[in-house]
């Protein structure tokens, strides 16, 4: 009986080693909210869970739209009033946390594939969007190595 104790012991202690290393690294990711300015503690992560700890400093309501897309965050399209084109082509909006109250925190956990991200407020506030008004930031998230 000894004897089949040790390597089923074993056989659990690799087994749930490998349950648990799955997912890839990912990491904590801070991120700022204020008039006008999307400020995170990094500027790239690895793929794998993401936990995104929203803060809203500012004065106003903002969102946070995760938008994957090679174009740069500055040149992305935009509407009339100035505001990102969530429908146009070579973007992608990946995931959007709206109504973040002047002086809220929420956090939101997500999987994000390998690429380039851009992260803004899309918000407009009489004629001008944030967005227009520079309120963005660009994410990368690299291959798990």
């Amino acid at each position: 009986m000894r004897i089949l104790v040790l390597p089923a012991s074993l056989f659990l202690v690799i087994l749930l080693a490998a349950c648990s290393s799955g997912g890839g690294e990912g990491g904590d990711l801070d991120v700022v909210l204020d008039e006008y300015s999307v400020v995170t503690d990094l500027d790239a992560l690895p793929e794998g869970p993401i936990k995104f700890d929203i803060k809203n400093d500012g004065a106003v309501k903002h969102e946070l739209l995760i938008v994957r897309s090679d174009i740069p965050g500055a040149e992305l399209p935009t509407k009339d009033d100035g505001s990102f084109d969530e429908g146009a082509g070579g973007v992608d909006v990946e995931r959007e946390i709206d109504d973040i109250e002047a002086g809220d925190k929420t956090s939101r956990s997500y999987e994000l594939d390998p690429g380039n991200y851009v992260l803004l407020c899309n918000i407009v506030d009489g004629e001008t969007s944030h967005y227009a008004l520079g309120m963005w930031t660009q994410l990368t998230i690299t291959p798990e190595e």
